[in-house]
């Protein structure tokens, strides 16, 4: 069974919110999924978007695919980071604590671009 990471919608017409979803690839886009691991609001300035990160990791490294807009949500958040650095663990590059820094130093220069935005 492929498994996809991606986006259904909700709301209602020309105020779309989406759901972000771990859903069969053959199911439709608004029907069936597994589990529902987030929402992304577009309509907000700067675009909103909830996540728990637990779960998507654990689901990416289960080998769920995200679609391409997913995946760019993802990389915003730093979950892709997170999974290239505990990757990079788990094959023995870094340590923990390295990984760990890496993440946080991203983090805080994020921080810095999203305050010079808003």
């Amino acid at each position: 069974m492929a498994v996809k990471i991606r986006l259904a919608r909700c709301g209602r017409r020309h105020l779309a919110e989406y759901d972000i979803v771990v859903a069969d690839a053959r199911s439709p886009r608004d029907g069936r999924f597994i589990e529902k691991i987030g929402n992304y609001n577009p309509n907000t300035a700067p675009a909103t978007v909830k996540l728990n990160e637990t779960s998507a990791l654990k689901w990416l490294f289960q080998g769920a695919q995200p679609t391409d807009t997913v995946k760019t949500l993802f990389s915003k958040q730093g979950i892709m980071l997170k999974k290239h650095l505990q990757i990079g663990v788990v094959k023995g590059a870094i340590t923990q604590e390295q990984a760990d820094q890496k993440f946080s130093n991203w983090q805080a220069d994020r921080l810095k671009k999203v305050a010079t935005h808003v």
